[in-house]
């Protein structure tokens, strides 16, 4: 992300957490979708007894979402914005939260998964270039896997502060990365999530081989 863009991006949220605080029209969800979005990420794989880290995670509520659904996680958000951050650590004092930029600050581990919600919605001078950096650096930092939500071309309204995403080329470029990726538009109409998955290795039945192990396993 460009310098002008952060600045602008970092003043949107202040502006808004002055006007809403502690709530998520703060970080832009103005409809109570909020957990939708949050199931649909954490759908990427088993989360249990993983670490996440949450990028963009504003108020850390994705830490709420996971613990109240009995994940065991070790849970790392960032943010850009140090005045959510500072809420977020307040809310959520047994999780660990920093401010920092992927893009630039060093990051000195793992994560067996690397979610992002809500991120690339904002039209910058070059959501493209943007978007492929994050994934890229995201599946980097991953052990297991990154997802990743968009909201979807397939709309009948534009918002023109909004970026909207082609399904069709996100899923392309994620091809480049793993041969093994998911898209899902099933959940609403008018947004995405994908899954790009670290392990894409294809056994003797040109199956991924993960998947055909998980399948056997859940067979018991």
């Amino acid at each position: 992300m460009k310098q002008t863009d952060k600045i602008v991006a970092i003043s949107r949220y202040n502006e808004r957490l002055k006007k809403y605080g502690y709530d998520p029209r703060t970080l832009g969800w103005f409809k109570g979708r909020q957990p939708v979005r949050f199931r649909v990420l954490s759908e990427i794989g088993d989360l249990d007894d993983c670490s996440i880290l949450d990028v963009g995670c504003g108020f850390g509520d994705l830490y709420r979402f996971l613990t109240k659904r009995g994940f065991n996680i070790a849970y790392t958000g960032i943010d850009i914005n140090s005045n959510l951050i500072e809420i977020a650590r307040k809310k959520y004092p047994d999780a660990c939260f920093e401010i920092k930029d992927i893009l630039i600050d060093e990051i000195n581990q793992k994560f067996d998964y690397v979610l992002l919600s809500g991120v690339f919605n904002f039209k910058l001078s070059d959501n493209k270039t943007f978007i492929q950096n994050m994934l890229k650096k995201m599946f980097e930092l991953c052990n297991n896997g990154v997802a990743a939500d968009f909201m979807s071309g397939y709309v009948d309204f534009k918002n023109e502060d909004a970026y909207y995403a082609s399904p069709e080329q996100i899923f392309s470029f994620c091809k480049t990365i793993s041969r093994r990726v998911t898209l899902r538009h099933d959940y609403m109409p008018f947004e995405f999530c994908v899954y790009i998955y670290k392990d894409d290795r294809i056994n003797e039945r040109n199956v991924f081989e993960e998947f055909d192990e998980n399948l056997y396993t859940a067979r018991g």
